[in-house]
């Protein structure tokens, strides 16, 4: 039998350069899907240490694929020596909440579904509220996102999980660290370099959750089954 060819459209995700500017000075170039930028401008100058507050920022323009930021330092500490998460374990999740972070990613990734090419990431409270949700074509991006989502509206990070479609690296693990964020967890797997990011910096790492299972790889003492 002989095959046929068939011309169809087909949606794809949508990619943008975007550039950081700080201070005047050129500070990064990303590649990202063109939404919740202030987002996720805050959530990264946080999540790699740059600021610890919204106070640090004296303005921030977007304008025509530039993000110029000013903040009140004159110097940008690099690197930043990795954060631990607050000790003792204060913080106990029911597994529930690790179940349901999961399906929020998989009920609200719309783009995703459409296309094929994003990933997503969200954060809860212990009880399972959804905090912030965002999809972009970068893992890291997302996660960048929720957390400066999270932090405009005044939320404690010591007290919530992250979820992330995107495999679990030492710098999505770090991310999450310098913040304060005592838990992540992912549909996919960690790589060895997260595991030992998440053992040094004091963070419950979880991968596979995949039905009603999920892989514990660092402090268990925060899940209640």
């Amino acid at each position: 039998m002989k095959g046929s060819i068939e011309t169809v459209k087909d949606e794809v995700a949508v990619e943008r350069k975007l550039e950081l500017y700080i201070n005047g000075k050129i500070y990064a170039v990303f590649s990202i899907s063109p939404l919740q930028i202030r987002e996720l401008i805050i959530g990264h100058l946080l999540t790699e240490g740059v600021i610890e507050s919204l106070d640090e920022i004296e303005s921030l323009n977007v304008f025509d694929g530039r993000v110029h930021v000013h903040l009140k330092k004159t110097c940008i500490d690099s690197p930043v020596k990795p954060r631990r998460v607050e000790e003792p374990l204060g913080l106990k999740l029911n597994s529930q909440v690790v179940f349901k972070a999961v399906k929020v990613l998989n009920s609200r990734a719309s783009t995703f579904r459409r296309t094929g090419g994003t990933h997503a990431s969200t954060l809860l409270d212990r009880d399972g509220r959804v905090l912030a949700f965002s999809e972009d074509i970068g893992r890291h991006n997302a996660v960048d996102k929720v957390v400066g989502r999270a932090f405009m509206d005044g939320v404690n990070l010591k007290e919530t999980l992250l979820a992330s479609t995107g495999r679990l690296t030492s710098e999505i693990v770090l991310k999450a660290a310098q913040v304060g964020i005592p838990v992540v967890t992912s549909i996919s797997a960690p790589t060895d370099r997260g595991v030992n990011a998440a053992k040094e910096t004091g963070l419950t790492l979880i991968g596979f959750v995949r039905g009603r299972k999920f892989n514990v790889y660092t402090y268990p003492e925060r899940l209640m089954i």
